[in-house]
């Protein structure tokens, strides 16, 4: 299953995702059109700052939704085909009970400040065989669309490299004697090689 991750490390807080977003909603779906239409076209994430780390900010699409369990009238519904969570804003009625219970604080007020608005998982884009627009447009990879899986893998492989890099230098403390974990590695790349 695809789909959007980010790698907060990354994030320069460019905004490019949020440009993409509202542009790829907007009626014309080009940029300099969609500065000028009325009302104008909200992005469906946010990039959120804090000290050090910047975080686009987006809809999980959650297995069991808050949002979609919380909507009194049902303008709530999951694409199955998708798997995204989507709003049909004609059937919002503004309680914002939605806002209320996203733990992203993912969902917005639409300009009217009378609806809400999410990211769709730019459903159409993916219809068509493109990506999410705030993937396809991030400059510094810091938003892709990928498998999960794959996401997973990598960073397994990462936290068991600095696992390994920490059990070497704590051995170098030690004054050269090997931990029994440091022990236990080496056995098996002992083993490894045959």
């Amino acid at each position: 299953m695809r789909r959007v991750v980010y790698d907060s490390l990354k994030c320069t807080a460019c905004r490019t995702c949020e440009i993409q977003c509202s542009v790829s909603h907007s009626r014309s779906g080009e940029l300099l059109a969609a500065l000028f239409e009325s009302p104008p076209p909200l992005p469906r994430l946010a990039v959120a700052w804090t000290p050090g780390v910047n975080v686009p900010v987006k809809c999980a699409h959650c297995e069991t939704a808050p949002c979609l369990l919380g909507c009194p009238v049902g303008a709530i519904r999951r694409d199955r085909p998708t798997d995204a969570v989507l709003v049909d804003d004609t059937r919002c009625i503004g309680c914002f009970s939605c806002v209320l219970v996203c733990p992203y604080g993912a969902i917005r007020l639409s300009f009217d400040r009378k609806r809400v608005h999410k990211c769709d998982g730019c459903v159409d884009r993916l219809a068509e065989g493109r990506e999410p627009a705030c993937s396809a447009s991030c400059p510094t990879g810091a938003l892709a669309f990928r498998e999960v899986e794959d996401v997973a893998r990598e960073k397994t492989a990462a936290t068991a490299a600095r696992e390994a890099a920490a059990l070497r230098r704590g051995s170098e403390l030690e004054g050269g004697v090997p931990s029994p974990m440091e022990t236990i590695l080496r056995m098996r790349e002992e083993m490894t090689r045959g």
